[in-house]
């Protein structure tokens, strides 16, 4: 992160205060503290703490993850959720999808939506299509104060885990070339780039990457194929 060379009032740092000096500063003070740590002598109150406190619990558990996951309940999207998921869509993208675009979309047959629940809260959603082999997301987002404590990775999950080897064996979707934390979202829970697509959108000259996650069968799913009544739950 850039630090600015003003203080924050905006006045500019005397000479004295350049970096050169203020290095030197910090590099006697941390002498300092090393100095009173090793030979047991107390230069102040707040330095003596510093090297005596030790963190509890909690703290050690705060400092080392930063935000408490949580557990969602992904459920089918109704229209009551609409207010919610517009928000969440908002804040997300630069060229959000309008309600009339979901109402449409979620017309479809093929199209499937759902929302993960923390609470009362909808805190992500999802939409996507059904095809004969595979699974196509359209829309995907996690609100933005519920993001990194594991809602997308629950939702993708949740998608993953409706793969088999004997129907629909992958997922694909398109992320726009400039949304890299959506890209390395999806490549942390398996999916891979495959190809570009090059002015794919229609609001913007930006190329998509079309990404990809395959299911790979585990032995019991080798030994034992799933009956024809789970593949037609979809």
């Amino acid at each position: 992160m850039r630090q600015d060379v003003r203080t924050s009032s905006g006045k500019t740092i005397p000479p004295d205060q350049s970096w050169l000096g203020r290095l030197k500063g910090l590099v006697s003070h941390g002498k300092a503290l090393f100095s009173a740590a090793g030979d047991g002598a107390q230069t102040g109150d707040d330095q003596t703490r510093m090297f005596s406190h030790r963190p509890t619990r909690k703290e050690a558990t705060m400092t080392a993850n930063p935000k408490q996951q949580i557990r969602v309940h992904i459920r089918w999207m109704i229209r009551r959720d609409m207010p919610e998921v517009l928000d969440i869509e908002r804040e997300s993208f630069e060229f959000p999808w309008f309600e009339e675009d979901f109402i449409r979309c979620l017309r479809q047959r093929n199209c499937i939506g759902m929302v993960a629940e923390h609470g009362e809260r909808i805190v992500g959603f999802m939409i996507y299509e059904l095809h004969k082999t595979r699974l196509h997301i359209l829309n995907f987002a996690v609100a933005t104060g519920d993001r990194h404590r594991g809602v997308g990775r629950q939702m993708a999950e949740k998608l993953t885990g409706k793969l088999s080897n004997q129907r629909r064996t992958r997922i694909t979707l398109e992320v726009r070339e400039t949304n890299l934390p959506a890209q390395l979202f999806f490549k942390s829970t398996g999916f891979r780039a495959t190809s570009v697509l090059r002015a794919y959108y229609e609001d913007s000259p930006e190329d998509a990457y079309l990404m990809q996650f395959r299911h790979v069968p585990d032995e019991i799913e080798q030994v034992f194929p799933i009956n024809r009544i789970d593949r037609l739950a979809g």
